[in-house]
């Protein structure tokens, strides 16, 4: 049954109440998008099997004819994933995160695993424009038996526009929860230039590395693997002896407390170059969880 994550109506707000609601499950051999439901402007069209390494994997893309997200709106988006099932859900292209006045705009992610199923949720990285405010909640359920991959890759801005860090806030929170449905792992972090330089040692600075690139050019790429204790420990072991994996960005992986899941992060200087780690990773993560390489795949 399809989660209710209908936002709730406000009349006061010029912004759009979007949201989206999948139910993926293994059907004749191959996994189908049972339910589906959406609401303007968040648009899902067909599941497509592009993947030769797992043709009965589901590759499901969110499109959002605006582009991105406008001041004062709130997007809900849910998957739920049944047992056997394989679905890889991803977005059409970038994320923008618009100029506003005031206001704030909001994404909330709820992300549902069963036992024996798989999903990749990878979307394109998040654009804040100038002025901009966004407010993210991801929470993440995943049973033991099951796997979930989580990324997210925040782009300091339009920076050929000299718009590095010139957005007003982002505030990121993601819970994982265990079968008991108690937070297994929280994650919490603000982005707020106002306060602060972010590019600072600690922050998003590089330490004593010697950098030759803009300093304001700084790219945040996380990747969240929630499964089992023992794949999570080859594929952690497998990330930190890989020659090359992380090249090109300053990285860190751990195990997630109580052995649910391993976190992988990096900073770059180059967005492109954080995304190709975290597909190296991910590569990795597929290899031990599914058999599997990373596909090539070209949304453009």
């Amino acid at each position: 049954m399809l989660l209710d994550l209908e936002p709730p109506v406000d009349a006061g707000s010029a912004g759009q109440n979007g949201s989206v609601a999948l139910v993926l499950e293994r059907r004749a051999g191959r996994t189908r998008l049972t339910q589906c439901r959406t609401r303007p402007p968040l648009l899902v069209q067909q599941a497509l099997y592009p993947d030769d390494a797992a043709p009965d994997m589901a590759y499901v893309f969110l499109a959002n004819p605006t582009g991105g997200l406008l001041q004062n709106d709130r997007h809900r988006i849910a998957v739920c994933v049944g047992a056997g099932a394989k679905a890889h859900v991803t977005t059409q292209s970038a994320t923008k995160v618009y100029t506003m006045t005031e206001g704030v705009a909001e994404q909330r992610f709820h992300l549902s695993v069963a036992a024996g199923g798989y999903l990749e949720y990878l979307p394109d990285p998040l654009i804040p424009y100038r002025d901009a405010s966004l407010e993210q909640e991801v929470e993440i359920v995943c049973e033991p038996g099951g796997a979930l991959l989580f990324s997210d890759v925040i782009t300091p801005g339009r920076v050929a526009m000299g718009e590095s860090f010139r957005f007003r806030k982002i505030s990121n929170r993601v819970t994982v929860r265990g079968q008991s449905g108690r937070p297994a792992y929280r994650e919490a972090f603000d982005l707020d230039p106002g306060a602060g330089n972010l590019t600072g040692v600690g922050i998003l600075g590089f330490g004593g590395q010697q950098v030759s690139d803009d300093a304001s050019a700084r790219t945040l790429g996380s990747l969240l693997i929630v499964c089992d204790s023992q794949p999570a420990r080859s594929i952690l072991d497998r990330v930190r002896h890989s020659p090359g994996c992380c090249l090109g960005v300053t990285a860190g992986a751990s195990m997630l407390p109580d052995g649910n899941g391993l976190g992988v992060k990096m900073i770059g200087q180059d967005c492109a170059a954080v995304q190709q780690a975290l597909t190296r990773v991910w590569s990795i993560a597929r290899q031990e969880l599914l058999g599997a390489a990373a596909p090539g795949l070209r949304k453009y």
